[in-house]
């Protein structure tokens, strides 16, 4: 098990608002830590969890799978953060499947381990509270695929899928254009241009961001 030194961003984990250090660290150690050096579906849509996860390092994509087999990267998870709270704590079946993406390390937490650290006030509190940020950052998706033009909608992406120590994004070209609600072509030139500014490099697989803040459009 890890020490407590090693938990890092966890320690700031917004469900965990309210309790002291020595309080997270006795509940996160008893939690099962769990690595993962390919990609692994951890909460599989549709389906009941049995345990939430908390990400302590890499990362996690969040994906939507829809009725016609389309899926979506709906967002990508990183340290400090909690999936499958809701659905455990609710009963209810995933709303979206969580795939890990290599050398990623996260933290099972059962909701009975849960429970017995975190008074039903405090969780509830945190629980609406992470709900709430889901909720302004799908508003902010809804408002960039209503109002910004092709090329702003691709920088905000971007922008979302990758952040300051994890600057690739697994996003293929035909993804994206489906995403932004363009051709591929429209991608291919706007890609282009991005790697011609120095703002982005095409690697096998992945779209690395040498430059996010040029990246930011504020919504």
């Amino acid at each position: 098990m890890t020490t407590p030194i090693e938990y890092g961003p966890l320690l700031d984990c917004p469900l965990f608002d309210g309790l002291s250090r020595e309080q997270k660290e006795t509940l996160l150690s008893e939690c099962t830590l769990q690595r993962f050096d390919a990609p692994t579906d951890i909460l599989r849509q549709g389906e009941t969890t049995p345990v939430m996860y908390l990400i302590l390092k890499g990362r996690v994509e969040v994906i939507y799978l829809d009725k016609q087999g389309n899926a979506a990267v709906l967002h990508v998870a990183g340290p400090g953060e909690v999936l499958g709270e809701v659905e455990g704590l609710s009963g209810t079946p995933c709303s979206s499947s969580c795939r890990t993406l290599p050398e990623a390390m996260v933290l099972a937490c059962s909701f009975e381990l849960l429970l017995k650290h975190i008074p039903p006030a405090l969780l509830l509190r945190n629980s609406a509270a992470i709900m709430q940020t889901r909720l302004t950052r799908d508003n902010e998706l809804r408002a960039i695929a209503q109002f910004f033009s092709v090329e702003e909608r691709l920088r905000m992406y971007l922008h979302q899928f990758t952040t300051e120590a994890h600057r690739e994004a697994r996003l293929s070209q035909s993804y994206l254009a489906s995403m932004v609600g363009c051709s591929r072509q429209t991608i291919n030139k706007l890609l282009g241009d991005l790697r011609r500014d120095g703002v982005i490099e095409i690697r096998r697989g992945a779209i690395a961001v040498l430059d996010r803040e040029r990246l930011k459009i504020e919504v």
